[in-house]
């Protein structure tokens, strides 16, 4: 498991944890809040490591230390894991089992009993309310994390008894850097699934490996591509063959890419500026096809339709009105 020299970013977060140990003053809970793959669970798990090393040196674990050695295999006996045994929401059982109880008892070896509950925003209300006495009145020896990535999730009382670290979009760059070490990618490829991430390196990672990621972009270019010369009907089943890729986020990511590079390269006749450089004959095509006006158009109605499926508008219906709009444009 990573220390914090380990983990690439939220260097604002990570040295105000150092600090806090350094001085003294570790909270008694803590909310991480961030998006899906964004370093929650790596930071706190290297906070919760070096809060019970037994030999941190600059406030960074040692990971030769017993408490050390336990952590990394999941068998320290104060750090503890907090989960839905029974539903996909935290239930009150759950907190009342897993912390509530564990929290009467001093640690067993080491200095803190930490409690990590990863997707705190599944809490129920009742959870949350079981957990407030222990934040209201907590043991001297124990952390809780909550990591979650709606923080709207949270009562009142819970938010204002904890410290509050919200997690920043990574630098695409940095993100770059660092899946072109990890994974061994080119700089091409490492740029490329950078930009689709949304500012974090778990989503990079995992759109790397997924092999149906790719065959989803290349299809939705190609509609892209044919979609001026097709009449209404086809571009109806155009619409219905999408319908495939409905639980890909980044489906209309790829949309807006293409077109802001199309835009960018309309503009600027730059082709060091085009992001996906793989497209580069595509995108070139497509900016001397199209107007200026019709391209921000397609822009606007793809942010658009992002909207209008977070209202449960339905997605096929959607898609097809999306294309006959651009298309009409």
């Amino acid at each position: 498991m990573p220390d914090f020299k380990d983990i690439t970013g939220h260097e604002r977060i990570i040295k105000s944890l150092k600090e806090s140990i350094k001085s003294n003053k570790v909270s008694h809970a803590y909310i991480f809040s961030g998006l899906k793959g964004s370093g929650k669970k790596l930071i706190a798990d290297a906070f919760a490591k070096v809060l019970n090393c037994q030999n941190a040196q600059n406030e960074e674990s040692c990971g030769k230390c017993h408490s050390c050695i336990q952590f990394e295999s999941r068998n320290n006996p104060d750090v503890f894991y907090v989960k839905a045994t029974k539903t996909k929401s935290i239930s009150v059982d759950d907190i009342r089992e897993q912390v509530v109880e564990k929290v009467k008892t001093k640690p067993y070896s080491y200095n803190y009993k930490i409690f990590i509950i990863d997707k705190a925003d599944t809490l129920t209300v009742q959870a949350q309310n079981a957990l407030l006495k222990t934040l209201e009145e907590p043991p001297e020896y124990v952390v809780i994390m909550l990591l979650t990535q709606n923080i709207e999730s949270f009562l009142p009382t819970v938010l204002s008894r904890c410290v509050v670290m919200k997690l920043r979009p990574i630098n695409a760059d940095k993100i770059k850097e660092y899946i072109m070490s990890f994974k061994g990618l080119n700089e091409t490829d490492a740029r490329f699934y950078s930009q689709y991430c949304g500012g974090s390196i778990g989503e990079a990672l995992r759109l790397s490996e997924d092999e149906e990621f790719y065959a989803m972009r290349q299809d939705v270019i190609d509609c892209l591509n044919k979609l001026d010369s097709l009449d209404t009907a086809s571009v109806m089943l155009m619409a219905k063959d999408i319908e495939k890729y409905k639980l890909y986020p980044e489906l209309f990511d790829i949309m807006y890419m293409f077109y802001r590079d199309v835009l960018c390269y309309k503009i600027l006749k730059d082709e060091n500026r085009i992001i996906e450089k793989d497209k580069t004959e595509d995108i070139k095509r497509q900016a001397k096809i199209l107007d200026e006006k019709v391209i921000s158009r397609r822009l606007e109605a793809i942010i658009n339709i992002k909207k209008q499926l977070k209202q449960n508008t339905p997605f096929q219906l959607s898609v097809e009105v999306l294309f006959i709009n651009m298309k009409e444009n």
